[in-house]
């Protein structure tokens, strides 16, 4: 792909960090059941310089509360680990095979919340027990972005989630990410989406919301065949509720128009040192095509103070 960076297997692990305060290496992992009955994500995030990393494991039922690990005070692992420990929290990533296939592992007391939006206030509920086991398959090449060091792929997923005494079986499509930087969470606003079409169609986009100012936009679509074709343009017109949670969004990922409907939302609430708030809602959403089409995967937002607009 003409100006992304040179991507390589050793691009799979850690990176030297940079010298600022928010420079951050993350790989997020997410899943979401083709017919919407489950889903989750994982993020690991390090932050060197700060000696913490944030870690997230966010898991979503249809009918049932969101359930999740939001520990923003981990130990950063030393060398070029990606092993965990905590109070309560034990976790381990792996990548089995470079730029194929990943397996992630966490165990720990995670709590229920009834209301998703109460991640943005309290964030009280009862523990429960939680455990993950899932292998993410790469089903196309990953995409490097050109103006900044990450990339995605598009995957398949496989294994086990344990919440509490409910055991449920994971099969379906997912999400995987890597980026490395300065990541500041509070500086302006974006959308992120991924998912599958019923027909076997792929989508990534991303673009940044900041009213009157040029965007960044990027994104791929992966045919039935698996071939990848990157795209140039991400529209998004979204509508949100009064905790800035997503409700709708028309969507244009190049020549591909998806109606997203929210369903179970799994947001974070992200505050900085200075006292800063930004909404980071994620979503496993419904997406409908004009042609009849059906699908589900994630979308999120990132909302700073002061924004949507």
């Amino acid at each position: 792909m003409s100006g992304a960076f040179e991507l390589g297997p050793a691009d799979e692990g850690r990176h030297p960090p940079g010298t600022e305060e928010l420079w951050g290496e993350s790989w997020y992992h997410d899943f979401a059941a083709e017919d919407g009955s489950y889903g989750g994500y994982a993020r690991l995030g390090l932050y060197p310089n700060l000696g913490v990393v944030w870690y997230w494991v966010h898991l979503v039922r249809r009918g049932k509360p969101l359930v999740l690990i939001r520990n923003h005070a981990v130990p950063c692992p030393s060398g070029d680990a990606l092993d965990l420990a905590a109070d309560g929290l034990t976790a381990s990533w792996q990548c089995a095979e470079p730029l194929t296939r990943w397996r992630i592992t966490t165990e720990g007391t995670a709590i229920e919340l009834a209301n998703p939006a109460d991640a943005f206030h309290d964030e009280r509920g009862p523990d429960v027990p939680v455990r993950v086991d899932l292998e993410w398959l790469g089903v196309a090449p990953c995409f490097p972005y050109t103006m900044t060091t990450r990339y995605e792929q598009s995957a398949l997923v496989t294994g086990e989630m344990v919440i509490g005494d409910e055991r449920i079986a994971v099969d379906c499509p997912g999400q995987r990410d890597h980026s490395w930087g300065v990541r500041d969470w509070w500086l302006f606003p974006w959308i992120w989406t991924s998912g599958r079409l019923e027909d076997g169609t792929y989508w990534h986009a991303v673009r940044s919301m900041i009213p009157d100012v040029e965007v960044f936009q990027t994104g791929y679509l992966v045919g039935p065949d698996g071939v990848l074709r990157p795209v140039e343009t991400v529209r998004a017109e979204p509508e949100v509720d009064g905790e800035k949670l997503p409700v709708r969004a028309a969507l244009a990922i190049g020549d591909l128009e998806l109606e997203m409907t929210a369903e179970l939302h799994a947001p974070v609430l992200l505050v900085s040192s200075e006292g800063k708030e930004s909404r980071f809602p994620r979503t496993l959403c419904h997406f409908a095509t004009p042609d009849g089409r059906e699908g589900r995967g994630w979308t999120e937002f990132n909302w700073p103070d002061g924004s949507p607009a």
